[in-house]
């Protein structure tokens, strides 16, 4: 949901994510990679480290700029400092928890005019607008109402963290205390079936968001519930003191909307339906894609079936406004693209074949192509341990010096490096095949020139002994290798 950004905030954060996955940048680097013009970078940098603090931008000016992340802050925390300064973001919590505001008291509120206010709603509402989303003209948020609720909770996750810091003490504790209620009651249920989302900040913040959204009268009709809510109802004192802080009264309708539309047991099938195909079907397809990989790594998944159903259960549940700017799956999975880009593209390929005929929008079949691939990935634990192994670079050693003298550098190389170099030595000779050269990642030679069409980026040219320039040769190609995913994966972004 960047697109809610204007153009200053979406150059600022930006810059603030080029900072954090580098060291020191020079300001026409920066400007290089992410545009505008240096007067204008060094205004943002001013104006960042008024805002993020306790991290700083450090400026030399003969090294260029530096994001010090030295305090352990971790990424998240920087999106939550952003956010915190977020104007859009300000404008949609505003309206949100004060639904009878008027334009006039909301401009004095963010010390904008009415003008710039209406500029910022039209931007916003052509983002909200994919989500089914929208902000009136009288400043009341209308649309489809799960998806309401899933963009405050989001907004309010990223920007505070916890929700502690938004809520006064005595509001934190009673929702608290609801919270601890509902799952003694209902444990064995929810353990079984929402044991991936009942994450205690963000049930908090979901169940604060029904809790707005009931108070201004606005319910998601009741259904069927496997859920039990005895143990709040005969609670009076837990009743009257909801009604006084939250002005509601606790009933079976208010308790489902906090509770049931988050934990309840999540329908494959039914979903599936609604978007026009069998869950039989996309079941089938990912069995497929299950069974290529064991086959070609030779593992067995002997947990199929549960696998194949929490990757469906998962991914569904993650379409609308999941996230703000950390999406963080979508995160995890290119950090994968460093261990094998090979197998991450083909994955990533697969997932998005078998979801391409769900009457989705693009961004959410986008969302549960990067959500299947967690799943597969965290939950299927030799499939993992696969795609370790296969991220060690393959290298061939080829010199002319006495067996004993390549067995030492094979050693060498691989202690060193930590087995992130696995090495072959092979014969002189090897070097006239280039079918067998190819299966390498690079070539250790003293040789300058190979035959054939080998890339000469991957021959590496080294002494006969184990001294600085090999030990920087070696480093130097993995940082090359590294570069190259990392320009990958911005094209897979892209």
């Amino acid at each position: 949901m960047k697109g809610i950004l204007n153009k200053q905030s979406t150059r600022q954060l930006a810059l603030l994510e080029l900072l954090w996955e580098n060291e020191w940048l020079t300001v026409s680097k920066i400007v290089q990679v992410i545009g505008g013009v240096e007067k204008t970078i060094r205004t943002d940098i001013k104006h960042l480290n008024e805002i993020i603090k306790p991290l700083k931008i450090e400026t030399s000016f003969k090294h260029g700029v530096f994001l010090d992340k030295t305090l352990g802050v971790s990424k998240t925390h920087l999106y939550s400092l952003f956010l915190q300064n977020c104007i859009e973001c300000q404008i949609i919590e505003e309206i949100f928890i004060n639904p009878n505001l008027s334009k006039g008291e909301l401009c004095d509120r963010l010390f904008i005019s009415e003008t710039q206010l209406n500029r910022l709603l039209t931007k916003l509402n052509s983002v909200l607008d994919k989500f089914s989303i929208r902000i009136s003209h009288e400043l009341t948020i209308e649309g489809s109402e799960i998806n309401i609720r899933k963009l405050f909770a989001s907004l309010m996750y990223e920007k505070y963290l916890s929700p502690e810091t938004l809520l006064l003490k005595e509001e934190f504790e009673l929702i608290d205390r609801l919270i601890q209620c509902f799952y003694e009651e209902n444990v064995t249920i929810i353990e079984v079936n929402d044991q991936h989302h009942f994450l205690l900040n963000k049930i908090h913040l979901k169940v604060l968001a029904a809790l707005y959204r009931c108070k201004q009268g606005v319910f998601i009709e009741r259904k069927e519930t496997v859920f039990n809510y005895k143990t709040i109802l005969n609670d009076g004192e837990l009743k009257r003191k909801c009604q006084e802080c939250f002005e509601i009264e606790l009933n079976e309708d208010i308790l489902y909307n906090l509770f049931a539309n988050y934990c309840e047991p999540f329908k494959v099938t039914s979903a599936c339906q609604q978007l026009g195909i069998e869950q039989s079907s996309l079941h089938s397809k990912i069995e497929r894609l299950i069974k290529d990989l064991s086959k070609r790594f030779n593992i067995e998944c002997s947990y199929s079936d549960t696998l194949i159903e929490d990757i469906l259960w998962s991914s569904f549940r993650i379409t609308g406004p999941t996230f703000i700017l950390n999406n963080v799956i979508e995160e995890f999975v290119l950090e994968l693209m460093g261990e094998n880009q090979a197998i991450m593209v083909e994955l990533r390929e697969c997932f998005a074949e078998i979801y391409e005929d769900l009457e989705l929008k693009p961004f959410d079949i986008k969302n549960m192509v990067y959500q299947s691939i967690y799943s597969l990935v965290t939950q299927w634990s030799d499939f993992r341990i696969e795609m370790k192994k296969s991220h060690q670079i393959k290298a061939a050693l080829i010199l002319d010096v006495p067996i004993g003298h390549l067995r030492m550098l094979k050693e060498e190389i691989e202690m060193h490096f930590r087995s992130t170099y696995s090495v072959d030595i092979l014969s002189p000779f090897d070097l006239f095949s280039q079918t067998k050269l190819e299966q390498y990642d690079c070539v250790l030679t003293d040789v300058f020139t190979i035959r054939g069409s080998i890339e000469q980026s991957r021959v590496i040219g080294i002494p006969h002994y184990f001294d600085n320039e090999f030990i920087n040769k070696l480093h130097t190609f993995i940082i090359n290798r590294k570069e190259s995913i990392q320009l990958f994966r911005k094209e897979l972004v892209m």
